[in-house]
């Protein structure tokens, strides 16, 4: 080989590497190239995007119809900057593009002004991702702050209302107090407007209270009120209190309890009072039980009738309860 020969050789090997060089860098990558994937979806609350720490995980745009399954699941969910609720599920399954989710073992925290005020607990439940709505079934149980428990096979949460509903037969079991138990109640219809922390039994009320020495109140109503707040009770439409051997009857009743004590101290009754007992009728205005010392005091043209006699004054008091009648400025009316 003359040095002509090798050094054309050489050229002609270098221009093949540096066209293989120019393949490999430049063409070959451009062959290659994966598009970009669109950004998945994500299920937002309130504006903000829910990681898969919160429950729900992210989805390929083309999966977004699949089903999901998820295990401990936590959400929470905030307006206007507080929160609403924060929700705990053993597990979640449902489909993103749908908005909807089936949960199993359900527990949710309603935050008023940032405190839990209810605690609402259940087998099953479902929520709306849309409008954040939740619906609870199965051995559902209300817990206020304040002590209130109901007992309901399900209940509805309006999100944007802010309220509690359930339409069916519910028990309600207040707080204990020195006594004993506290209130057992039966009615239909339970209503939690959890903004003004107030519990309403629309329907259908029975109730049962254990005061002392084995007496005890029965009372029948339309409706029945109680608050978050304290423990005060107020019946409405139609009520009647049967109290050891009285019978009460008016168009409300309110159960009030000592302040800095944990006991029933009276009832009042308002808008039209009668009261019978075996051997006398009494009525007023308005009337006031004292629990504790078993008095009670008529107000706003108060009358007595026993057997034939009647009696009328400013106020009139039945003492032990009723074996004594004690009437101030009387004016009588004794047959003979």
């Amino acid at each position: 080989m003359n040095f002509k020969n090798w050094r054309l050789k050489n050229i002609i090997y270098t221009l093949l590497l540096v066209g293989l060089f120019v393949e490999v860098l430049i063409i070959f990558p451009d062959r290659l190239e994966i598009p970009s994937e669109p950004e998945a979806p994500r299920i937002t609350r309130s504006g903000e995007e829910l990681s898969s720490s919160d429950g729900f995980q992210e989805q390929p745009e083309s999966n977004v119809q699949s089903e999901q399954k998820m295990q401990g699941v936590h959400l929470v969910e905030s307006q206007q900057g507080r929160r609403d609720w924060e929700l705990f599920s053993a597990s979640a399954e449902g489909n993103q593009g749908k908005g909807s989710w089936n949960l199993k073992k359900v527990r949710v925290l309603f935050y008023n002004q940032e405190k839990v005020d209810y605690i609402v607990t259940g087998d099953e439940g479902s929520i709306d991702s849309r409008n954040k709505d939740l619906y609870i079934r199965g051995n559902v149980i209300t817990k206020s702050a304040n002590g209130y428990t109901f007992e309901t096979a399900s209940i509805y949460y309006n999100s944007a209302e802010r309220v509690i509903n359930s339409p069916e037969l519910v028990t309600m079991k207040g707080p204990g107090d020195e006594r004993g138990s506290g209130l057992i109640l039966k009615g239909t219809h339970m209503q939690v407007t959890v903004d003004d922390n107030r519990m309403i039994i629309h329907k259908n009320i029975v109730a049962e209270k254990q005061i002392k020495n084995n007496k005890k109140f029965q009372v029948v109503a339309d409706s029945a009120e109680f608050s978050g707040k304290n423990r005060e009770a107020r019946f409405l439409g139609k009520v009647s209190i049967n109290y050891d051997k009285m019978k009460i009857e008016g168009p409300e009743a309110s159960f009030l309890y000592n302040k800095g004590a944990n006991l029933i101290s009276s009832i009042q009754v308002k808008g039209g009072v009668k009261v019978s007992d075996a051997d006398k009728f009494a009525s007023s205005e308005n009337l006031d039980l004292d629990v504790l010392n078993n008095k009670f005091t008529f107000r706003g043209k108060p009358k007595v009738i026993q057997n034939d006699d009647e009696l009328t004054g400013d106020e009139i008091i039945f003492l032990d309860g009723g074996k004594r009648v004690k009437v101030e400025k009387v004016r009588a009316r004794v047959e003979k």
